[in-house]
Parts: C-alpha cells; structure tokens; sequence
C-alpha cells in the first residue's frame, strides 16, 4: 500500500478543502489517507466515489429547496431507485460474487438518503436474495427482471395482529392438486400483511410468508411464496388483492410502506420457494428437513440477511452523526484562557468523553458489521451449494444469534450516539439543516423492524443457553464454525481469574476488556442457567421459566455482543503496529 503525500491530487482521494478545520486537521497524528487505504483498500475507495461521483452530478438526485409532499416525495423516491439501476453500480453475480460491492453500495446511498438506500436494499437484498436462497432454479428466471425492473419487489412477513411471533401468523396457502395451484387468502384484517416496505405504492411482486396446508388439510408450517401483487404496467391491484399505502411515518417517508389482503388469489404450484419443501403436483409435501425447528429457520434464514444489514445501516448513521458533531466541534470556539482567546470546545474534556467513545464505537461495529456480512455471504454459498453438513446447519445457528444481538448492539448503539451527537452540538444542533434529527429518526425504525430488539436479544440467549444445556447433560463441547463462542468451554475456569493490573497501562491493551467481558458472560450466563433451574425445579412450565428469566437473558445477551465486536476489532493492532503515528488514537479508541 503505498502512502499518499498531503500534495497528491490522486482523485479517489483528493486533498480536503481548504476552510474553518485546517488548523484541527493540521494537528492530526496520523496521515488519515493512509488510514482510509488501510480500512476500505483502493478497489473499494474507487467504487464508492464511482457512486458518489454519480448522484453529485445528477440532476435528479439534487435535494429540492423546501419539503416535498408525501406523493411527490415518493415518486421522486421511485425515479431515483430506477436511475440507480440505469447507472448500473451492481450486477446479478455481485449478490455473493462481490458482497463488498453490495454493502457498499447500500452505504452509500444511505449517506444520500435513507428512503432511497432501503427501497433498493428491500427490492434487491431483500425480495432478490429471498428467492436467491430460499427457492431453485426454476425461480432463477425473477433475478435478470428483479435488476432490469421489470417487476418490483418486496418481503411480506409481518401481519397486523403479529410480528415477532412469526409462526402464529395467519395467512393461509390451500394447496389445489385438480389445478396443481396455492389458494393465497387472508382470514380477517388481523392477517393482512402490513408494514411491508415498497408494498405502498410500488411494488408489483411480494414474497409472501403464509401457512401451507396440503389436501387432508395438513399445516406445514410458514413457507415463502412469490405472488403478483400489481400489474407492471399499470400497478393496478391483481384480482383478490387489496393493497395500499399505510400513511405518512416518523421518518424514511420516501419508502411506501404497505399493507395487503388476499382474497383467494390463485398462484402456480411452482412458485413456493422450494428450499426447504416441496409440493408433488398430487399435493404431497416434500422435504428433506426432518427437525421442524431447522425447517422453520431455514424458511425465515433471509430474516438474518436484513438484520446484518440493518446493523451496518446503524453504522452509517453513527459515523455521519459523529462526522458531524466532530467537526462542528473542532471549529465552536468557547470561553478559554483570556477573554480574547476561545478555545474549541472539542479541545474539552468533557466534550471528547461524550462523543470519541461513539468514533471509537463507529470503528469496531463497522469492522463488525462488515465481517459479519462476509460470514453471511459463506453461508448463503453453503445453502446454494445444498450443502447439509452439520456445519452448515451450526453455522446458520451461530449467524442468527449473532445477527439477533448485533441488530440491537449496533442500532440501540448509534441511536444514543446520534442523540448524544445532537446534544453535543448545542442550540445549533437543533437546526434541521444539519441532518442529525434526520439520522435520528430515520435510524429508529432500526430498533424494531426485522425484530424487536428486546426480543432478538432472546434469540441469541436461547442460543447459548442451549449450548450449555447440551454441554451439562451431553458432555458436548461448547464449539461453533466462527469460534464466537468457543471460550465458553472453558467458563468454569473462567469465573476463577482475578484481574491483577496494577497501572492504567495494564488497562490499554485490548485483551484486557475482551477478558472482563468474557468473564462478565460467564457469570451472568451461569447465574441465568441456574436461575432457569429454579423456576423450572419450582413447578414453572418451560416458557414461564424462560419468560421469568428474560432481564438476566436480554443482559448477558447485550454483553456477549460487545465482547464479539471487541474480539473482531484486532485490526488496530495490525494497523498500528506498522503505523506508530497512530498510537495516539488508538489509546483514546
């Protein structure tokens, strides 16, 4: 990697501009050109002023003077999306070919605008990667029409009486051998699909998430299905469908969130997305899933594709509300010394104990989040593969349990970060110019959808828990493909360690927090399982132990999480120890 003088006029990364942070950025000890080589690589930094290059230069993406209306906000919405695909940035093979790019790309039309950044997400990653893992060949044929835009699409999982609890939803798939099609209907009100991004206005295509019942009128549980929604042409609704919009929303008002009611619409056999099950014309059902568990999670696996991707959404906006903060920071001048010399007020200490704990937190949950999606990336290679090694199977556990607590570390995470950040920056904070109410509000919906935090954080519990269970009653070792919760195996000796740090540089090395934390999930992991003991020994039935035990679960869930992205965060020592000049602001990250 060769280093980039301050005089380069290297385009990928020209000099900044002169102005009000010369003198801050004069007294930098690290050259920040390197650093930003270091984090992205050369091949990335060019991708992402490829597209930043491009909306810069584009009438359409220039931000009007004044507020749109919500119609107009949403068409505008709607022509930005297209023209996104129209610049070509991302191709079919990029989905697992080049994920980087993917991710990046999301980033980076989230920098621009969230409503923009999440109706591609939802229509590509989301609705395309649906049908990418969880169906065949046969619905190979979507992919050219999901990126040429001859269909719209969106996720339809969550109803209005249910969402986290997703095997009591209530939408219906009657399987009907004389035609070989799947009757798609909603029972009442409660059941119609509500919240589904793109569903308002724009969507033509839905993965719809419905029971399916087989002649004899067996259930087998939740399965995906592709089913039309509009007609391309005229987005009318298809017969059977009443779709529309849900109304105006705290925040991201360019994306059209929807609702939707069948009414007896009649699919192909061939479009249940087949991964998992299957129907023979004659209406047998198919599997090769055995456990009913592993086939419910494998129906839900794209669940934990938007989750990780929610989690490097939280990111983006804690690093732009901390740019922000930092910057206003570095050049308000207030009180100093004499009456006649102000100081900047990032120059306090007060000041950089509120917001240099966010940067520091921007840094590791962004190398988490990024390679969190990479371990995604290798599993959605092992399912397409039809790979079924017990391997595969841990491996997706292990994902869902760390997407299930990094969805919450990093979006509850930057929603205190933003908020601190706006605070920070005083009155002027306040001004709706500077976007932090933005980022705010356009990061909430992050806490809640594709799963409540508080109860994600339940699913990563019941995870570990259970791999202590096993280990207790089995003598299975406590292992996993990613090694995130190998050292648990050894919690017993854990719980024994003292900390004998005698100085403040004892504390400066990373492996000492990364100690504390694994200590700290021990201990509240041991103090869970025995408290789950006691309730069920008291005459508790399963879920009121469990649900008696939820405080001490969601805790030591949060803490494991940390001590994960801590543990991933060794980067800075591969960086520093070449880098010296970095040392500065690696002790204060």
């Amino acid at each position: 990697m060769a280093p980039l003088g301050e005089g380069s006029d290297d385009p990928v990364l020209p000099d900044l501009p002169r102005g009000p942070l010369d003198a801050a950025r004069a007294r930098a000890s690290f050259p920040w050109k390197e650093l930003a080589l270091f984090w992205d690589g050369p091949d990335m930094l060019r991708f992402k002023k490829s597209i930043f290059s491009a909306l810069e230069n584009d009438p359409l993406f220039a931000h009007p003077p004044g507020s749109l209306s919500l119609e107009k906000y949403r068409e505008l919405n709607f022509l930005r999306c297209k023209r996104v695909f129209e610049y070509d940035f991302l191709r079919v093979e990029d989905l697992l070919g080049s994920p980087q790019r993917v991710l990046a790309l999301i980033q980076c039309l989230g920098m621009y605008d969230w409503s923009l950044a999440t109706k591609f997400f939802l229509h590509t990653l989301t609705f395309g990667s649906a049908i990418y893992s969880s169906g065949s060949e046969r619905h190979f044929k979507y992919l050219p029409k999901i990126f040429n835009m001859e269909i719209f699409g969106c996720f339809a999982l969550t109803e209005v009486s249910h969402g986290s609890n997703t095997k009591a939803m209530r939408t219906t798939a009657h399987y009907d051998p004389t035609t070989e099609e799947l009757i798609i209907h909603s029972p009442d009100f409660e059941a119609a699909k509500f919240w589904v991004g793109n569903m308002g206005k724009t969507a033509t295509h839905a993965v719809v998430f419905a029971q399916l019942y087989t002649p004899g009128g067996r259930c087998h549980g939740l399965h995906p299905f592709v089913v039309q929604i509009r007609d391309p042409k005229t987005l009318l609704p298809m017969p059977g469908v009443m779709v529309g919009d849900i109304g105006k929303k705290l925040g991201q008002n360019g994306l059209d969130n929807g609702f939707a009611m069948f009414h007896k619409v009649r699919i192909p056999r061939q479009d249940l997305l087949n991964r998992s099950g299957d129907l023979t014309p004659e209406g047998t059902y198919v599997t090769h899933v055995k456990d009913s568990r592993q086939h419910f999670s494998e129906s839900l696996g794209s669940l934990s594709s938007g989750r990780v991707a929610i989690a490097g959404m939280s990111v983006v906006n804690l690093k732009l509300a901390v740019s922000i903060a930092l910057r206003f920071s570095a050049t308000r001048r207030q009180f100093g010394p004499t009456d006649q010399e102000e100081v900047p007020v990032l120059e306090y200490p007060m000041q950089q104990w509120r917001l240099l704990p966010y940067l520091a937190a921007a840094y590791a949950l962004d190398h988490f989040s990024k390679s969190l999606f990479l371990d995604l990336v290798e599993l959605q290679q092992g399912l397409l593969r039809k790979d079924r090694s017990a391997r595969q199977a841990e491996l997706g556990r292990e994902i869902h349990a760390l997407a299930s607590a990094g969805k919450p570390l990093a979006s509850w995470t930057a929603q205190r970060g933003i908020q601190e950040c706006r605070e920070a920056c005083g009155g002027h904070g306040y001004l709706a110019m500077n976007r932090l109410g933005d980022l705010r509000d356009d990061n909430d919906p992050n806490c809640t959808y594709e799963g409540d935090n508080n109860v994600l954080l339940q699913q990563t519990s019941n995870y570990l828990l259970g791999l202590l269970v096993r280990r207790d009653q089995g003598g299975a070792r406590i292992e996993s493909p990613l090694k995130t919760v190998d050292f648990l195996e050894a919690y017993p000796n854990i719980l024994g360690h003292r900390f004998e740090g005698s100085s403040p540089e004892d504390c400066l090395d990373s492996s000492v927090p990364l100690a504390a934390y694994e200590w700290l999930v021990c201990y509240l992991l041991r103090e869970s399982y025995q408290k789950l003991n006691q309730e069920k020994q008291s005459g508790s039935s399963d879920f009121e132990a469990r649900n008696n035990c939820q405080l001490y679960k969601n805790l030591w869930s949060a803490v494991l999480q940390e001590s994960k992205v801590l543990e991933r965060a060794s980067w800075w020592s591969e960086f520093s120890a070449n880098k010296p000049v970095i040392g500065s602001l690696k002790s204060k990250l």
